[in-house]
């Protein structure tokens, strides 16, 4: 089941929403093998080998998804969810992805805050979409709303290096220390936060894990 919803999309000045979207839309088609190339693939699975594993089959909202990968990971270290929602700025990477994971139902919608019809989540995946917009603060407060307390994020996030300013660039994206990152998901409600490091290739120099629960 695919529905588009409006976005909660106020990306950074240097990344307008509809030059970001075209942006995207243009490399769904080779998005995926890109990231693998790169590492990403990789990089994904080990956080999420690292995540605490659910009991019973959670419901999993992956917030930006683009072409599905890191929900991808998420099923690969865990099982299929009881019920998956994808989000993304894209409708071409949104229809990658919803058509590629092994899911019985996926519900596409776009990053925004209408998502009243979904009830809270046991599970929120979210990578590398915070830098993209204004506001990270009211973006993370958005993620901890879709989670029931107690709930899981599982979050990739850029962090600052050289390599970053150089996918900045292209992409508009801003770049968070662990410290910054700890912070910002702290004073957003969310406890039991771990930082997971990346331990090699493009992912370890421009990329962090991390999960945290909602209070």
């Amino acid at each position: 089941m695919l529905r588009l919803l409006p976005r909660f999309d106020r990306p950074r000045s240097a990344a307008q929403s509809g030059a970001l979207q075209a942006i995207y839309d243009a490399a769904a088609t080779g998005w995926q093998d890109g990231i693998s190339r790169l590492g990403f693939i990789d990089a994904y699975a080990q956080l999420m080998r690292s995540a605490p594993s659910p009991t019973t089959p959670p419901t999993v909202l992956d917030v930006g998804t683009g072409t599905g990968a890191f929900a991808q990971a998420w099923i690969d270290a865990h099982g299929t969810p009881a019920a998956l929602a994808l989000t993304d700025i894209s409708p071409a990477m949104l229809q990658v992805a919803a058509t590629r994971l092994p899911v019985t139902q996926a519900l596409a919608i776009g990053v925004g805050d209408e998502v009243a019809h979904l009830p809270p989540q046991d599970i929120v995946l979210c990578a590398h979409v915070i830098e993209h917009l204004d506001d990270p603060h009211a973006a993370l407060a958005w993620l901890r709303d879709q989670l029931r307390p107690g709930g899981t994020l599982i979050m990739a996030i850029s962090k600052p290096h050289w390599c970053t300013a150089l996918v900045r660039w292209r992409w508009g994206n801003a770049a968070y220390t662990p410290d910054q990152a700890h912070a910002m998901l702290t004073a957003a409600g969310f406890t039991a936060i771990t930082a997971r490091a990346f331990t090699g290739g493009p992912p370890s120099r421009v990329s962090h894990g991390y999960i945290a629960q909602r209070a």
